[in-house]
């Protein structure tokens, strides 16, 4: 899963530059007995005082409860008695959105209250905040703790640089919002890439879609990126193109992509219009990546392009 559904980031002016997180509607499974705990007794409490018990933990976190649901994370760490169960734990994400990224967490019990952030590495670094949870379903051998998680970190944002555009100045201005990662392409052509549109990941987290930018053609390409698929280079050709009314305006005639993995297109019908325009391209840096583009239509066709590296 790109990125755990029902997260949400956002600038937030304080007098420290910070990014606010919120995770909501996650459920831990606090399960203590049966065939599949997901904890273990290490050290037995003592006989007078029924202090010092301690458990270690390794509770999953779900971003749901019906059969569907998906791994988030990992709650791992130790519970001690010490008149009230103390927690302290990490909480390693497996969802590849935040794979590096992890929160240091603390405080009393597992079913109700509060427990206090007090730290967090990679994308949530410096992390502090506090985790809501509340009973959500007794089980046999344990609970299903449902977690809100509320708190603001130093998020490394990286610097988005512009390659392009090609094309012309027909049209208007067309953008993109802070985008981090290509999810999908979707191409619509006949001769001339008559319209594009794809769905990113932005720097919070948030899933969105830029287009469609042009009008409706016949033929319809669609790539979908896989898990850890980016895309490393951009190329294609530029060309006048004879419009309804006489005129020539510039647009993009073709588009190819690559990524780590495979090559897709070249895209545009060259059959259909056998004057090849004047080609142009983009090559992230090794340690980078090609994650969003810009241009302008004119609501008929793909004037210009260009795309963003970080």
């Amino acid at each position: 899963m790109a990125n755990p559904p029902n997260f949400h980031a956002a600038s937030f002016d304080g007098a420290v530059e910070n990014t606010e997180f919120n995770f909501r509607s996650l459920y831990l499974h606090h399960i203590f007995s049966g065939p599949n705990p997901t904890q273990a007794g290490i050290v037995s409490k003592d006989a007078t005082t029924g202090w010092g018990s301690t458990v270690v933990n390794n509770w999953p976190i779900y971003d749901g409860v019906g059969h569907d649901a998906k791994l988030l994370a990992r709650a791992q760490g130790l519970h001690i008695n010490a008149g009230s169960w103390h927690n302290s734990f990490t909480i390693v994400f497996e969802t590849e959105r935040f794979k590096e990224s992890t929160l240091q967490v603390m405080g009393t019990s597992v079913h109700e209250g509060q427990w206090s952030i007090v730290g967090g590495t990679a994308d949530l670094a410096m992390a502090r905040g506090v985790i809501e949870k509340k009973l959500h379903e007794k089980k046999n051998g344990g609970d299903i703790i449902e977690l809100t998680i509320h708190g603001f970190c130093h998020m490394q944002i990286p610097t988005l640089v512009k390659s392009g555009p090609w094309g012309g100045n027909g049209g208007s201005a067309v953008d993109s919002e802070k985008p981090s990662r290509i999810e999908s392409i979707t191409i619509l052509y006949k001769g001339i890439i008559a319209s594009f549109e794809y769905t990113y990941i932005d720097y919070y987290g948030n899933r969105r879609t830029s287009g469609p930018w042009g009008s409706e053609n016949p033929n319809c390409a669609e790539i979908m990126l896989g898990p850890g698929e980016i895309v490393t280079a951009v190329s294609g050709t530029v060309i006048k193109h004879d419009t309804y009314v006489g005129t020539k305006v510039d647009v993009v005639q073709t588009l190819k992509f690559v990524t780590k993995k495979k090559t897709y297109g070249p895209y545009g019908n060259l059959d259909y219009n056998k004057e090849l325009g004047t080609p142009f391209s983009a090559v992230a840096p090794d340690d980078k990546a090609i994650v969003g583009f810009f241009g302008r239509t004119d609501d008929k066709y793909l004037n210009e392009i260009g795309v963003y590296i970080a």
